[in-house]
């Protein structure tokens, strides 16, 4: 992964950051890609680049914004039980996540505080929270359905997985989560300025990529194989239509072959 390819690509990228950045005050960036993909690891690389230019940088995940399980429970019994599960759209405190955005871009001096999450714990940690101090220069939100418009709703009819046809036969859950995503999009992710796209080879690539993530949890919190089979399942529909997507959703995309290294970087725009 680390190769001489890797390390090009990150620094075209961080010097086309530099060279938008020169024309504003601060610099909204999306980093979008799959389960295990890299967009940790991707944007710490970035951050790090960007902060060596004296810039200070803020890099928050969509995870950051999952609701508690406390709330997911009471929007599963209000529109459906797939909604207890967290990931897809819906299942974040989309009012945070849009009042951090508004003051950044406002640029001034404001200190915000909210709930820090857990994936081991699937919840609110109770004493922990995430405090930032704004003004930043540059704010970096990555996440797997970062920058998703939603589809059309005739296309959300045929199930694409058992998930879909044998616990969602009302279609409750892909519409309120169709319409969730069109709401972050339109919300959240127009108002930035750049956005990158980290594209894997195929949806068939996450489970392996997302089963080492989960190695590095907790093993009594680790899910089993069948599990994580089932957990990636609420993210397929998704995830494939990003990487099928033929509009050019992003500013650039990063091609990652099936051994984790990355191939080349396209500029769309």
């Amino acid at each position: 992964m680390f190769n001489s390819k890797y390390k090009k690509i990150l620094h075209k990228v961080t010097s086309q950051l530099l060279k938008n950045k020169k024309n504003k005050k601060n610099l909204f960036c999306l980093v979008s890609g799959p389960q295990g993909s890299g967009k940790t690891t991707f944007t710490g690389f970035v951050k790090n680049q960007l902060e060596k230019q004296k810039l200070k940088v803020l890099v928050l995940s969509i995870d950051d914004f999952y609701l508690s399980k406390d709330e997911r429970k009471k929007l599963s019994l209000k529109i459906s039980p797939l909604l207890l599960t967290r990931g897809v759209p819906g299942t974040h405190n989309l009012k945070h996540l849009k009042n951090v955005v508004k003051i950044f871009l406002s640029n001034k001096k404001k200190k915000y505080i909210f709930p820090k999450f857990s994936k081991a714990e699937d919840d609110h940690l109770k004493s922990k929270f995430n405090i930032l101090n704004f003004p930043y220069d540059v704010f970096i939100l990555e996440g797997w359905c970062v920058n998703y418009p939603g589809e059309a709703k005739q296309t959300l009819c045929k199930p694409i997985n058992k998930l879909e046809k044998n616990q969602d036969i009302s279609l409750k859950w892909r519409n309120y989560v169709n319409n969730q995503s069109k709401i972050y999009f339109k919300s959240i992710y127009k108002k930035s300025d750049f956005s990158i796209f980290l594209k894997i080879p195929s949806f068939t690539h996450v489970f392996k990529w997302r089963k080492k993530q989960e190695m590095q949890i907790p093993k009594k919190k680790q899910m089993s194989n069948t599990q994580l089979k089932t957990f990636i399942s609420f993210y397929e529909r998704i995830t494939k239509q990003l990487l099928q997507s033929k509009k050019k959703l992003f500013n650039c995309e990063v091609k990652i072959l099936s051994n984790h290294s990355y191939s080349n970087l396209k500029i769309n725009f």
